[in-house]
């Protein structure tokens, strides 16, 4: 089991899937889950999860929900939904490519599931908001319950 923690810490609310990632690495080690931090380009998760059979990864969203909330897609079975697809991303590649790149590689692990925060802030230099910040726990929780799974 690998849990990535996608995103970039200076760019506000992009920074939530490093922080929940942070805040696993202790109690995941000693359940045996493999916890990383990817803030560099998505496209690198494709060699970070090689020979891999279940990896969670955690990302902030834009899918013009209210800040905070919370979503699960199991992108083993389906593709991202279209209205995450659609809006910009911070990287080059989005993580709805990477994963369909992935795909059509034959690359994908058999189980792959995206836990994604809706953000609000994504400036450089801002820090988190208030409601993404109230939900790391519980998403930390969440991907631990499934990572355990």
């Amino acid at each position: 089991m690998l849990v990535i923690g996608l995103g970039n810490e200076l760019r506000g609310d992009d920074g939530a899937g490093v922080e929940v990632a942070r805040r696993l690495r202790g109690v995941a080690a000693e359940a045996g889950i493999d916890v990383r931090v990817q803030q560099s380009e998505p496209a690198g998760l494709i060699d970070a999860w090689s020979g891999r059979k279940a990896v969670l990864v955690v990302d902030t969203m834009r899918s013009g929900a209210a800040s905070g909330t919370v979503c699960r897609f199991d992108v083993s079975r389906e593709p991202l939904p279209a209205q995450l697809r659609g809006f910009p991303s911070t990287h080059a590649l989005s993580l709805a490519e990477v994963f369909e790149l992935a795909r059509a590689m034959g690359q994908l692990p058999p189980r792959v599931v995206v836990f994604a925060i809706e953000g609000q802030r994504f400036q450089t230099g801002a820090a988190l908001s208030d409601e993404v910040q109230a939900v790391i726990p519980k998403v930390a929780g969440m991907v631990l319950e499934a990572a355990r799974r």
